[in-house]
């Protein structure tokens, strides 16, 4: 079985956390599910949410990666009695003290998921787009639960582009010219 974990001061720890919440707002019916990605590397504990990226010193043991709500996470922080906070991190589970809870996650056995994906907090579909032409695999979008908001930008992106292409069609442009064109655009940024 796969075992890695980190141990850092609760205080320490809610001091980050309660930095994010300002950045990313209360909790609400919008920001309520946003996940978090977890990654422990050697003495390092990194939080990636859309828009924010938080590095923390700690005890490490091993190297994972972990999705888990926001919200949630700190919310275990906060209820935790300890002031040394211990995360085990196992094969699909996250174990706070006695509280264990179902998360994604993944050892570094090869680097297929190794990157974060760093997104704007209010991120659209061009960002979305611009992923596959950063080089991210589908098992990098899917352990971020981004898999299927890149195929609907995708889907939205053929959706609008047909539509130009009725208007402009009259002037001699042709849905490939303007795929072409927005494909350089996504490319340059």
């Amino acid at each position: 079985m796969n075992h890695s974990s980190f141990t850092i001061n609760k205080t320490k720890l809610l001091k980050e956390l309660n930095a994010i919440s300002k950045v990313i707002g209360r909790k609400s019916k919008l920001t309520k599910n946003i996940l978090a990605e977890l990654t422990i590397t050697d003495n390092l504990l990194t939080i990636v949410l859309p828009g924010i990226k938080k590095t923390i010193e700690c005890l490490t043991l091993n190297t994972a990666k972990a999705t888990i709500s926001f919200y949630y996470f700190k919310d275990l922080i906060e209820s935790s009695n300890n002031n040394e906070i211990e995360c085990n991190v196992f094969n699909n589970e996250l174990r706070i003290g006695v509280t264990a809870i179902d998360v994604k996650t993944t050892f570094f056995e090869n680097d297929r998921i190794l990157r974060s994906i760093k997104l704007p907090i209010n991120y659209t579909q061009f960002h979305l787009l611009q992923l596959e032409h950063k080089g991210f695999t589908i098992e990098e979008l899917r352990f971020n639960n981004l898999e299927f908001e890149v195929y609907k930008a995708k889907k939205e992106l053929n959706k609008n582009v047909q539509y130009v292409t009725d208007i402009l069609g009259l002037y001699g442009v042709t849905f490939n010219e303007i795929l072409d064109l927005i494909d350089e655009k996504i490319k340059l940024k």
